[in-house]
């Protein structure tokens, strides 16, 4: 099965009741191969059954597992639509903390 189906099979795979807004120590607990979340500016994902697909192989997205992989995201894919591409695995946003 190919991404693009997969997504649209109606199949969860955000893997969370609603939207949430998350922490990087909350994103953090997410980095092993069956449960990957990464941020990419701002944004969390659940990219778990995407590894799979992610045409530079599993090891490539794990460099960002549990991590804000917005840096290595656009040094290499800067032309790629993230959002369309991952929609279906939007967990919520990064809370911006503020240290005192």
């Amino acid at each position: 099965m190919d991404w693009m189906r997969l997504t649209t099979s109606g199949e969860d795979l955000r893997g969370v009741e609603g939207l949430q807004m998350l922490t990087m120590e909350d994103v953090a607990k997410h980095n092993k191969r069956d449960d990957c979340w990464m941020v990419i500016c701002g944004k969390v994902y659940n990219v778990t059954r995407y590894l799979d697909f992610h045409p530079g192989g599993r090891g490539q997205l794990m460099r960002a597992a549990g991590k804000d992989g917005t840096k290595l995201f656009l040094e290499t894919h800067s032309w790629v639509n993230f959002d369309a591409m991952l929609k279906e695995c939007f967990v919520g946003l990064l809370a911006n903390r503020q240290v005192a």
